[in-house]
């Protein structure tokens, strides 16, 4: 279930680059919980990375590798180019800051909106958190609403946060935000 890290260094082991490419991020992987703190994929589970556009010749090149996640050995297939979307409102799963606590994370996110002149509300979540070499990593889920569709661009282009590399930060598309109030 906690596959961000091994993911992420299984990918940089095919692709050099992805640890220096700023603006990258791994979507977490969707799949069913075992129950016993596994994933279950199948054969329509997606890989998404998001990746400048002058990647992507490179990204495509991993059609037909295998990688291993914790002894699990995956194959990646054909890719294909999805552009940003213009819809709002915008949901990340997991938003690490630094801060443990949701006072100190509003207050984080708060000031990075900020930062990046975007002009939204905001919906903190469940506290999530991220296992990696260093240790666990703890975050929120985050709900951004009423943004104008350039800002909208703007946060998935640039994500929030720390860890996108890992899953973290990376918004999608979300229907409404009427079942969160």
């Amino acid at each position: 279930m906690d596959h961000g890290y091994a993911l992420y260094n299984e990918l940089s082991r095919l692709l050099p680059w992805l640890a220096h490419e700023e603006l990258a991020g791994i979507h977490p992987v969707h799949g069913s919980d075992s129950g016993t703190g596994h994933l279950l994929l199948n054969r329509r589970t997606r890989l998404v990375i998001r990746i400048p556009a002058k990647r992507l010749e490179e990204l495509l090149g991993l059609d037909g590798m295998q990688i291993d996640i914790a002894g699990n050995t995956l194959t990646i297939g054909s890719g294909k180019s999805k552009p940003l979307t213009h819809h709002t409102p915008l949901y990340a799963h997991l938003v690490t800051t630094g801060s443990v606590d949701e006072r100190t994370f509003t207050q984080d996110i708060m000031r990075m909106l900020d930062e990046l002149a975007i002009d939204t509300r905001f919906l903190p979540g469940k506290q999530q958190s991220l296992t990696t070499a260093d240790g666990v990593i703890t975050g929120y889920s985050l709900m951004l609403h009423g943004l104008p569709v350039e800002h909208a661009i703007r946060v998935q282009q640039l994500g929030l946060g720390n860890n996108r590399k890992l899953g973290c930060g990376i918004f999608i598309p979300h229907k409404s935000i009427n079942a969160l109030v």
